[in-house]
């Protein structure tokens, strides 16, 4: 079912920790020669004309602009079930959200409401990533860039009001919290850290600073200037075997910790590893003796079974915030209904400014003094920038006048 209407043209598709685990969340991840394909066959048969894909820890969406987005959102839930793999249209059950319910959903996951750990701020980051490089791509369009563009606005507010924690909250700050109650003493022993990407700098960041604990770091590549404090990959079944915990958290396609990495462990002396790779970045199968493993999923439920409400007081807070910005994004795409005016006034500002006015003050007023003529000159100028200026001002406020009317039909 399609939650959501055509009024705004934007659909979103997509599954979070909520709807399925890492492992099948990971099947649906595009890689950019996929993503290419998709946006232009959306494209090409007039589903779609711009495309985005977000992809965190804890959700996987498809974000498309469209003129009709109740179809689009139709046919990417499709899409994305089939490309789960067999079986998954049995059970698996993608939301999928269309039009004021689209943008609605995309603003409420830019201030962290959406996510596993409620108020969460690297969220407003990624989302805004996601959307930059889908304009890199050239695969953006004037809705998705206004949709980045009022997100942005979103979260910056809703940071000054309380909505949104501080930069310790997030996947990072539950994979220590994990840890603190696992490991208790221990996590004063040897800790690794498999991965140097920006969830690994901020787990180092909450070590070294919060917990005053230096763990031993791995990645992948180690630059010159890294080599005394960062270990390259090659070294990492050696750092394994001396540790307590590992947390692995790299960007690699597949399996990066194997069979072959991992060595039996003394009752005494266990492995703990923490996987928040996805795809999952442990191999689990014939685990040696005194390894455990614990992915994004058991994360999921350490969290329900330990979560506070702190931000239950900033409901209502938040839901104006969402209106507010809901308001906004409506007004942005009414305006397209008058981009052909707004086209036509700034042509003719063109030419008149850079055109004839220059040419009226030289053959009429040729006999003015140079600086008399270029003042002249300089005042028609502002006096076509002011009336163009309030034609401009008076189609903005128009179509905010109307979004705030179709927000609250009874008002109007």
């Amino acid at each position: 079912m399609i939650e959501g209407d055509n009024s705004l043209p934007l659909a979103v598709v997509g599954c979070d920790f909520r709807v399925a685990s890492s492992e099948w969340r990971a099947r649906i991840i595009l890689d950019e020669q996929e993503i290419r394909h998709m946006a232009h066959d959306l494209e090409r048969n007039r589903v779609a004309d711009g495309f985005a894909d977000l992809n965190t820890c804890n959700r996987n969406e498809w974000i498309v602009s469209s003129e009709n987005p109740r179809w689009a959102a139709e046919l990417l839930k499709s899409q994305m079930i089939r490309r789960a793999g067999s079986g998954a249209e049995n059970w698996l059950v993608p939301y999928a959200y269309a039009g004021e319910a689209a943008a609605r959903h995309i603003f409420k996951v830019a201030i962290g409401q959406e996510s596993l750990v409620v108020g969460e701020r690297q969220i407003a980051g990624q989302l805004y990533r996601s959307l930059e490089v889908a304009r890199k791509r050239c695969l953006s369009s004037r809705a998705l860039n206004g949709l980045g563009s009022i997100s942005g606005r979103l979260v910056r507010i809703a940071l000054r009001r309380g909505c949104i924690e501080n930069a310790a909250v997030g996947v990072h700050s539950l994979v220590i919290r994990y840890l603190k109650q696992r490991l208790g003493e221990r996590l004063r022993g040897r800790i690794a850290l498999i991965g140097m990407g920006r969830i690994g700098r901020r787990i180092l960041g909450v070590m070294t600073e919060a917990l005053q604990i230096e763990p031993v770091c791995v990645n992948r590549s180690v630059r010159i200037d890294q080599q005394q404090r960062i270990r390259p990959i090659r070294e990492m079944p050696a750092v394994l075997s001396e540790a307590d915990a590992a947390i692995v958290c790299t960007g690699a396609p597949g399996s990066l910790v194997r069979i072959e990495h991992l060595e039996p462990r003394p009752v005494d002396h266990p492995l703990l590893l923490i996987d928040i790779g996805i795809p999952p970045q442990v191999e689990r199968r014939d685990l040696p003796s005194g390894i455990e493993v614990v992915g994004l999923d058991e994360l999921v439920e350490f969290h329900r079974s330990t979560k506070d409400n702190s931000q239950t007081d900033k409901i209502d807070e938040v839901a104006r915030l969402v209106d507010r910005a809901l308001i906004e994004y409506r007004a942005f795409c009414n305006e397209q209904a008058f981009s052909g005016i707004l086209d036509t006034v700034h042509n003719h500002h063109r030419q008149l400014v850079g055109e004839e006015i220059p040419r009226l003050v030289a053959n009429r007023f040729d006999y003015l003094p140079a600086e008399t003529q270029a003042r002249l000159e300089g005042d028609i100028r502002n006096i076509v920038l002011e009336y163009t200026n309030e034609v401009f001002r008076t189609i903005k406020e128009t179509s905010l006048r109307d979004a705030k009317e179709d927000a609250c039909p009874e008002e109007s």
